[in-house]
């Protein structure tokens, strides 16, 4: 009997040691699992996703790092929800943090932006301009500047030899239209290496420019966004080429109307400013206004006038609102860039003032990077309207104001005076006179004051040629390929018109386009 109690009494005994070795082992593991685990995507729609949490902590918590993506706890777990994302671009991408004790498991989630109808624009080559025709979306790439490397035909004098950009992000400068609280166009988003906007309906004409930024913010590249209420079409001309029949910006060819003056262009330049809103200027002209993407005024700027140590082609690019004046250097120089870094290569047409034996320019040129024109056409030739009066020159109106110049006779009294003046001229382009286009008088941007101020909108047209011009008294000087005014400075009548002219490359004018053949 006491055999089977001392017996007893071990097992007692070692079952209290088991008992202790296990109230003194360590506890469970912590452990924190969540289901699924791997990449969340929403679509553009939104939507609600369930995640499934597992620990044996006593507690946890979830925390987004992103407002669009929301969190609601549950039993199991927690629901991840976004809202719909009506950008094309998708959001951004977010971070949930799941804590159990100091155990820490996250989730990346994403949600794709909009599958939009896309129109394309650049099929046909990319440019700084380009023309748009129907509301909805749109898209170009925003790492190729201008017509890219064919418009690069001198890399000294153009500051790069390499085509391409690579912006972070993109926005909208300045439109000319905003009424009833819309624009022209919105939502412009750099999505990878394009440029997506969107044009309002109902599309309404006008002009906007659009930007391509580095990180900083800064400028790289512009582009111009036409949109013209008629048809942008060619005209034959009796010089060979073919003539767009509307100024560059212009919203219309009809006689009469400021919306037919179109932009206004330094010598150069790829990018445009607006001309009067109105038909007549005076001392206190002023551009037509623009907006931003909100409706807010926005300013066409002049650089200093007493200082030029801003004038080089790198500002001009990241700074295409400011007009940059030559005041400082008139004297030396009519450029709007420095007198030592005055290239005459920048529209593609560095000897197109040259001619030959029969006093024909020999040089067409090429497209350049900076040409202003839209895909297809280029900012025309020396030469392209001397058909436009007898001589091929200068030539000024004689008595009764009778002027010699190849214009339509508008009031059908056989006579050409200034009675077929329309605040413009309507030149015939053929030599038979069957084909004709108006040429608007949208004066100009003042070179020294870089500004209209003064401008004498609807009595001066001056159009840019892409050649150098060699001026008497200083460089500087770009090709006019029309000119004509009906009064001077003073307001006193001088009725003249040439086809061949020199004038400031810091001044602004029109741009008649020929096609790029």
């Amino acid at each position: 009997m006491k055999k089977h109690v001392f017996f007893l009494l071990l097992i007692l005994v070692a079952g209290l040691f088991t008992a202790c070795e296990k109230a003194e082992s360590p506890s469970e593991e912590p452990f924190l699992t969540i289901w699924p685990n791997g990449l969340i995507v929403f679509s553009a729609e939104g939507g609600r996703r369930e995640i499934a949490i597992t620990t044996n902590q006593p507690a946890w918590n979830a925390v987004s790092d992103r407002e669009w993506c929301a969190i609601q706890t549950t039993a199991d777990g927690l629901i991840l929800s976004a809202g719909k994302n009506d950008k094309v671009n998708g959001r951004p991408e977010a971070t949930v943090s799941i804590t159990a004790g100091t155990l820490t498991q996250t989730l990346t989630v994403m949600q794709e932006g909009i599958i939009i109808p896309v129109q394309i624009l650049g099929y046909d080559g990319t440019s700084n301009c380009y023309i748009i025709k129907n509301a909805g979306w749109y898209i170009f790439d925003a790492t190729v500047i201008g017509n890219g490397a064919d418009g690069i035909i001198d890399p000294a004098a153009f500051h790069t030899a390499n085509p391409t950009i690579a912006p972070v992000s993109a926005r909208l400068l300045w439109q000319d239209y905003y009424e009833n609280e819309r624009g022209l166009i919105t939502d412009v988003e750099l999505v990878e290496n394009d440029i997506v906007f969107y044009a309002i309906p109902p599309l309404h004409a006008g002009n906007a420019l659009i930007a391509a930024c580095d990180a900083d913010d800064n400028i790289l590249w512009s582009w111009h966004i036409w949109i013209p209420d008629v048809e942008v079409a060619p005209l034959p001309a009796a010089t060979g080429y073919e003539v767009m029949n509307l100024n560059l910006g212009a919203l219309t060819d009809q006689p009469a109307n400021p919306k037919s003056y179109g932009m206004l262009y330094q010598w150069g330049r790829k990018d445009p400013f607006p001309a009067a809103a109105t038909l007549l200027g005076n001392t206190a002209t002023t551009g037509a206004p623009l907006y931003d993407a909100e409706g807010q005024p926005v300013q066409i700027t002049n650089s200093s006038w007493t200082d030029i140590s801003l004038n080089t082609l790198q500002y001009a690019l990241r700074n295409p609102t400011v007009c940059l004046s030559n005041y400082a250097q008139y004297t030396t120089s009519r450029d709007w860039l420095q007198t030592g870094l005055s290239t005459d290569a920048l529209w593609g047409n560095p000897q197109g003032n040259l001619t030959g034996e029969d006093n024909h320019y020999l040089h067409k040129g090429v497209k350049s990077c900076y040409d202003p024109c839209p895909p297809g056409w280029r900012v025309p030739p020396a030469g392209v309207f001397r058909n436009f009066t007898p001589s091929g020159g200068y030539e000024t109106a004689g008595d009764n104001d009778t002027v010699p110049f190849a214009v339509v006779d508008l009031n059908g009294d056989n006579t050409l005076n200034m009675e077929d003046y329309d605040y413009g001229w309507t030149f015939y382009l053929d030599r038979n006179r069957g084909i004709d286009s108006y040429f608007p008088a949208a004066a100009r941007f003042d070179g020294q004051y870089a500004m209209l101020m003064g401008s004498m909108s609807g009595l001066w047209g001056t159009y840019w040629g892409n050649a150098p011009h060699s001026l008497t008294n200083a460089v500087g000087g770009g090709f006019v390929v029309l000119s004509f005014q009906t009064k001077n400075y003073a307001g006193v009548k001088n009725i003249t018109a040439s086809p061949t002219a020199g004038a400031s490359r810091a001044d602004a004018y029109s741009v008649r386009c020929i096609k790029d053949s």
